[in-house]
């Protein structure tokens, strides 16, 4: 199942890459060409100028990779629907898997991995997870399992408040 959802994301990002050259004029009257919409190249020219000087030191090394890179390929997406629909469907498979697993540990078969559960969790399944250790008690008591869940879910947040605060860095 971990391949159908690697290769619809890669289906994704690829169908995302275009390879149209804008032709943009600044202010200056300077022509750009470049592979990234007017708007982004502009910006982030601003910003390679001021060599991102205002961000704080620890995203310094972030912030080029983030506007050069990352933000021309999420131009014309919008990243909330996509995102919602990640962490949903990785949630419905992490719950499926922790029941799954369950299931098996009640009737003594070979159990799912723990390994493969973080897996899910690290793909945006945590909520499922969290979820199932509520709901159906699973996974719930191990404290090594739980120290690596909860440093997944902080990582999650970590994340989601970096591109969040990227994000508005850049309005």
């Amino acid at each position: 199942m971990g391949r159908w959802v690697c290769w619809f994301a890669g289906l994704f990002v690829a169908a995302q890459v275009q390879g149209a050259v804008h032709k943009c004029l600044q202010a200056d009257g300077v022509v750009l060409y470049t592979d990234q919409p007017c708007a982004i190249a502009q910006s982030n020219l601003a910003l390679s100028v001021s060599d991102y000087a205002s961000y704080p030191a620890l995203l310094q090394g972030v912030a080029p990779l983030w506007h050069e890179r990352l933000q021309p390929l999420l131009l014309d997406v919008n990243l909330l629907p996509l995102l919602a629909a990640v962490y949903g469907l990785m949630s419905l498979v992490c719950f499926v898997a922790y029941y799954r697993d369950k299931q098996f540990a009640i009737k003594g078969q070979q159990r799912t991995p723990e390994a493969r559960l973080h897996l899910y969790e690290v793909l945006g399944g945590w909520p499922g997870g969290l979820l199932a250790q509520r709901l159906i008690r699973h996974k719930n008591r191990k404290l090594s399992y739980q120290l690596v869940f909860w440093l997944i879910v902080l990582l999650h947040m970590a994340l989601a408040g970096l591109v969040l605060w990227l994000m508005s860095a850049t309005t």
